[in-house]
């Protein structure tokens, strides 16, 4: 069949992953939202998708149509906005009497996603942005092939945008590989910073808070808590499938919760916590539109970054997502500790160890794992890991594999000269707790 339309202006793809059993309710892509024209591809798994009419709930019409694997269906006219479209959710499909057991299907689906409407003026596609370089950066107009500097902070070159092999190797390899026990460990326990909780909590409701390198997600019930919503992103994939928060802090629904207050979620706030709305993205590259969040936090995030403009881009970034007049708070490790700390650093640029159990890392999945050999030579399981981890040491006393994970470590002072070059960043207060510099920041 000859094509008769094209959609020159599709601009997003949504990229959805159904295991089986889920499916879609019933509903029309909203029509202020996206123009006419959705391609839907579907990929490994066929699926049937349910069509009824809008207009008369009372008709009992609908119509089943099978979409197999490898192809592609095109809403428009009639079908975009007359018929909504849904998936049952169950298991299996029958189609010309036979039944279908449903796998893990993978749906692309192509839209043009619109301005909002102005001074009654029609929507307009939203703007495309293309680049040459990679990693792209998220936010600018297509200009990357110019001289000019990245932001208004002249101290940020495009070499920042490139990640440096300390963090490739010391900081995201290793989350990477310690995220089994790093959640086990520490976001169970639910142990937050006073002072980010109370900076929450003083939100008001509804607010939209970017959780920038949100690890697993340990702050997200206190966000969810405070009546917010919470976008969560982070450069550890394997951190990120630790982050959904078990329901009522992992007891049985009508116990009371044994974790901290902030880890008792009601149960209309149980399902968000399930399902959490989270990226794998670099703090310095964030895939979050300018101005779309009322508050950011970024927790134990900027002593990973190893030159100050790497630094100073986070800053940026953290002020562009987030609205004028909305309050950002940053914490990280300080060079000066308290006199009873573990932690003691001789210097502001360290590696500090972790020590990693055997039983955690052979559950993980690491780009950095190279193969492990079938002769064991007399060698423990934490020997052979440390072996196969590139940059791991093995304790023998211990048996443990030893991870090290690069710091700076900020000095009294130094957070704040930072926010100074960032134009549109105010300091409203600075303080020191628990061995962190804080500073709570206003965009403007």
């Amino acid at each position: 069949m000859e094509a008769t339309t094209s959609y020159p202006d599709i601009n997003q793809l949504t990229i959805n992953e159904y295991t089986p059993g889920q499916g879609i309710g019933s509903h029309v892509d909203t029509e202020t939202a996206f123009a006419d024209g959705l391609l839907i591809i579907t990929l490994q798994s066929g699926i049937v998708m349910e069509f009824r009419k809008v207009s008369n709930h009372d008709d009992n019409t609908k119509k089943l149509l099978y979409l197999p694997q490898r192809s592609l269906i095109l809403l428009s006219g009639d079908a975009r906005y007359k018929w909504e479209h849904m998936i049952v959710s169950r298991t299996t499909d029958t189609v010309d009497g036979v039944v279908i057991p449903r796998n893990v299907r993978v749906s692309l689906t192509l839209r043009t996603a619109l301005t909002a409407p102005m001074d009654g003026e029609d929507a307009l596609p939203l703007p495309r942005y293309e680049t040459t370089h990679f990693p792209p950066y998220w936010g600018q107009p297509a200009d990357t092939d110019s001289n000019k500097d990245l932001s208004e902070t002249s101290n940020i070159t495009r070499s920042d945008l490139i990640t440096p092999s300390t963090e490739s190797k010391h900081v995201h390899a290793v989350y990477d590989a310690i995220a089994t026990q790093w959640h086990h460990t520490r976001g169970k326990r639910g142990v937050l910073w006073p002072g980010a909780t109370q900076f929450l909590e003083n939100l008001p409701p509804g607010s939209i808070v970017a959780d920038v390198g949100c690890g697993d997600g340990k702050y997200f019930s206190a966000i969810l808590g405070a009546d917010s919503y919470v976008i969560g992103t982070d450069i550890s994939e394997a951190l990120l499938r630790t982050a959904s928060v078990e329901k009522n802090g992992g007891t049985k629904p009508g116990k009371a919760a044994e974790g901290p207050q902030y880890q008792r979620l009601s149960d209309d706030k149980s399902a968000l916590s399930l399902n959490p709305a989270v990226a794998v993205a670099d703090c310095i590259h964030l895939p979050i539109r300018s101005g779309s969040c009322d508050a950011a936090i970024c927790i134990a995030v900027m002593h990973h970054l190893s030159t100050e403009g790497r630094r100073l881009r986070c800053l940026s970034e953290l002020a562009r997502v987030v609205k004028v007049g909305g309050l950002i708070n940053v914490q990280a490790w300080a060079l000066e500790q308290e006199e009873d700390s573990k932690r003691k650093f001789h210097g502001a640029d360290v590696l500090v160890p972790f020590n990693a159990q055997p039983k955690y890392l052979q559950a993980c999945d690491s780009n950095s794992v190279k193969p492990i050999s079938n002769t064991t030579n007399g060698k423990g399981v934490a020997q052979m890991l440390s072996e196969s981890y590139d940059g791991a040491d093995f304790d023998s006393k211990k048996n443990l594999v030893i991870f090290q994970r690069y710091c700076h470590m900020y000095r009294q002072g130094e957070l704040e000269g930072l926010v100074a070059q960032i134009p549109t960043l105010e300091l409203i207060e600075s303080a020191y707790e628990k061995g962190n510099h804080v500073v709570l920041l206003k965009v403007c």
